[in-house]
C-alpha cells in the first residue's frame, strides 16, 4: 500500500513537471557601468592615506557571477537566483613598511523575469523581458597597515537592494539544448549598508549622506538552457 502511495505521488509530480513545460538554465555574467557610489567612496578612503604612490589596483570596474534558474513556459516566466561579486583594492610600500586598503562586495538576487518572443528566425528566438529582483548584499572594508607595527581592520556592512530591468535574450538550438546570450539594464534603489556590528549605524560619505552598493547598470552574460 505504501509503494502504491509513494508510485501515485510520483506520477502526479512528474505529470505536473511535463504539464509545466519547464526550461532549466544557467549562465555566467558580467555587469558594467555600476557600483559608483563604492567607487567614490573608495576614492574617498584613499584621499585620507597620508602616504604618495598609492597604486590602485581595482576600483569596482565591474562585477561578475552566475545566474541558475527555471523556467515556466506555460506562463512565460522565469524563477532565479544569481551570485555576484566586486571589489576595489589600492597599496603602497615601501622599506619601511605597507598600507593596503581592500573593499569586497557580494550579492545574492532572487527574482523573476517575464519573458516574451520578438522575433523567430531561421536558426534561434530572440526575447524581450522584464524582471524585479531582490538583492541581499555584503559589503567588507578592510585596512592593514604594517609599519611600525602591524594594525588590521575588518568591517562588515549588509544591506537590502531592490531592483527592476530589461534584457533582450536571444537562444540558439544546439541539439537537445540552447545556446543563450543576453543584454540588459538594471535599475536598484539602493538600501543602507548597515554595520553589522552596531545596530542603526550605516556607511555615510563625509556629508552624511548614506553609501549604497550601487548595482545599477549594463548586464550582459552567456549559458545554456536545457528543457525537462
Amino acid at each position: 500500500m505504501k509503494k502504491l502511495i509513494l508510485l501515485t505521488l510520483f506520477l502526479l509530480f512528474y505529470t505536473t513537471i511535463k504539464s509545466q513545460n519547464l526550461e532549466f538554465f544557467t549562465d555566467f555574467n558580467i555587469g558594467l557601468l555600476s557600483h559608483q557610489p563604492l567607487k567614490k567612496f573608495h576614492n574617498d578612503l584613499v584621499n585620507e592615506i597620508p602616504f604618495n604612490n598609492i597604486e590602485t589596483t581595482d576600483n569596482f570596474k565591474y562585477n561578475y557571477g552566475f545566474n541558475i534558474g527555471l523556467k515556466v513556459k506555460s506562463i512565460n516566466t522565469s524563477f532565479f537566483f544569481s551570485n555576484r561579486v566586486s571589489g576595489a583594492k589600492s597599496s603602497t610600500s615601501d622599506f619601511s613598511g605597507l598600507v593596503r586598503v581592500t573593499n569586497e562586495l557580494k550579492g545574492f538576487s532572487f527574482g523573476g523575469i517575464y519573458e516574451k518572443e520578438i522575433k523567430e528566425f531561421t536558426k534561434g528566438n530572440l526575447y524581450l523581458g522584464f524582471k524585479g529582483m531582490i538583492t541581499l548584499s555584503k559589503f567588507n572594508l578592510e585596512s592593514e597597515t604594517r609599519i611600525s607595527s602591524v594594525s588590521l581592520d575588518s568591517f562588515n556592512f549588509n544591506s537590502t537592494d531592490f531592483g527592476i530591468g530589461a534584457l533582450i535574450t536571444y537562444k540558439y538550438p544546439i541539439g537537445f539544448m540552447f545556446l543563450r546570450a543576453y543584454v540588459g539594464v538594471d535599475i536598484y534603489l539602493g538600501g543602507k549598508l548597515k554595520f553589522e556590528e552596531i545596530e542603526g549605524a550605516h556607511l555615510t560619505f563625509k556629508d552624511g549622506n548614506k553609501v549604497t552598493t550601487g548595482w545599477s547598470g549594463i548586464n550582459t552574460g552567456i549559458g545554456f538552457s536545457i528543457p525537462l
